[in-house]
């Protein structure tokens, strides 16, 4: 029986929620063993390769610079060819990254490695086209659907994570590399069944089929409410406000996320504690991205998202001036988790005030501004260690960033709406 069929078969599960789940799937992997699995290689890759903390940070930062310049490129191909495409290549490349990365032997060769086909293939075959796949599927419960999604992140955290802490620590961090690149391969077969939008299928988004609809004397919509092109977007205010806050709100993750390891040894804890912590920081997430995702759809996006940077704030304030106590680290954890766990909201906003049909465009260009904003935190926060044998000038920056971030999103306005574009929307939500 044909997916289109199984989405309109009575009783059955919707086809956007399959596809909320493979993206899930995905960002576990990614967010296993890249996202939060390379805080694992930091002190490792330090070590061997002889290297100060800026300089072992520098790939990091490095890889967002690539982000940067190409993501509006890629958020143009996955609105204008088939999403399945972009997926395919992407995973390709991001295992094939992690293989050639176990291989490197010089600083060079692992620079180029990681800001090449490794970051690439991150960017262009995971979370951007997966949201932009949910945001086709979904209108109402848009912020639920990409919290879902972003949760796989926090998921890959709490149960990949330790797998990778186990495999770098007793094997070796260049096996635990070139055993992750064979796990990302395993997920193209997963990308096949993905589907550009559900108009594709005869459906619509959210899961109301187009025959229902019609019985109920409904007329199908062709976009959302309003659909902005990627010029017009970039002409509203609104877009750049929203890229001010994305940038903002990623400065302390990118800041925080690759030393956090480090941090917490210099808190006093040794490598094994400290990864129980990173999970611990992940599962948090887990609970805490899907609630802030349902929220979203049920009160102000703005306000949901301004309120959990300042939670995040908090957090790292704890960090700060805590003195490595337990109790400190747990409420750390699950106060950093909301700086984080908002994202998927606030990504839900980009596709509530510009709509579906260019939605990947206009998240590459954010995610442009997004990048370049948080490209020198990684070396940053690693200079300001290398000067002063400690993190906390760092944090306060970060605790600073999260209260502009803060800010900048509760004061943004909705958008003036063109004429709407309709038929533009129509034709390119039917491509499948």
């Amino acid at each position: 029986m044909s997916p289109r069929s199984l989405s309109q078969s009575p009783g059955r599960i919707f086809y956007g929620w399959w596809i909320v789940a493979i993206g899930c799937v995905q960002d576990a992997v990614k967010g296993g063993l890249f996202n939060t699995g390379f805080t694992l290689y930091f002190l490792p890759v330090l070590t061997e390769l002889n290297l100060s903390r800026a300089a072992t940070s520098l790939p990091f930062s490095l890889s967002r610079l690539e982000a940067a310049l190409g993501a509006p490129f890629v958020g143009y191909l996955i609105d204008r060819f088939d999403v399945r495409v972009m997926l395919v290549v992407g995973t390709l490349l991001a295992g094939l990254g992690l293989i050639l990365l176990s291989l490197t032997h010089s600083y060079l060769l692992f620079l180029l490695v990681f800001i090449g086909p490794l970051s690439f293939g991150f960017q262009a075959g995971f979370n951007q086209a997966t949201l932009a796949v949910v945001a086709h599927w979904f209108r109402r419960k848009r912020g639920l659907a990409m919290s879902i999604v972003q949760t796989g992140q926090a998921i890959g955290g709490v149960v990949i994570f330790p797998l990778v802490a186990l495999a770098v620590l007793n094997l070796g961090w260049r096996t635990a590399a070139a055993l992750s690149g064979l796990v990302v391969l395993l997920l193209l077969p997963l990308v096949l069944f993905i589907r550009r939008s559900p108009e594709s299928m005869g459906l619509l988004p959210d899961g109301e089929s187009a025959a229902r609809g019609a019985a109920l004397g409904r007329t199908p919509p062709l976009g959302d409410a309003t659909e902005f092109t990627t010029r017009e977007a970039l002409r509203t205010p609104t877009f750049w406000l929203l890229a001010a806050f994305h940038g903002l709100r990623n400065v302390p993750y990118a800041g925080v996320t690759v030393h956090l390891v480090p941090l917490l040894v210099w808190k006093g804890l040794d490598e094994p504690a400290a990864a129980f912590y990173v999970g611990l920081t992940a599962l948090a997430t887990v609970v805490i991205r899907p609630l802030t995702g349902w929220l979203g759809d049920r009160q102000s996006k703005q306000m949901v998202g301004a309120v959990g940077v300042l939670l995040g704030a908090a957090g790292l304030v704890v960090l700060a001036y805590g003195d490595g106590a337990w109790w400190a680290l747990v409420l750390f954890a699950v106060l950093f988790s909301f700086g984080d766990g908002v994202n998927s909201v606030t990504w839900a906003l980009v596709g509530d005030v510009f709509g579906r049909a260019h939605f990947a465009t206009i998240r590459g260009w954010i995610s442009m501004f997004q990048s370049f904003a948080s490209m020198p935190a990684a070396v940053y926060t690693g200079w300001i260690y290398d000067r002063t044998q400690s993190y906390t000038q760092a944090l306060i920056a970060f605790v600073i960033c999260y209260g502009a971030a803060a800010l900048v999103l509760w004061l943004i306005p909705h958008p003036t709406r063109p004429a709407p574009l309709e038929v533009a929307a129509s034709q390119a939500l039917s491509v499948s």
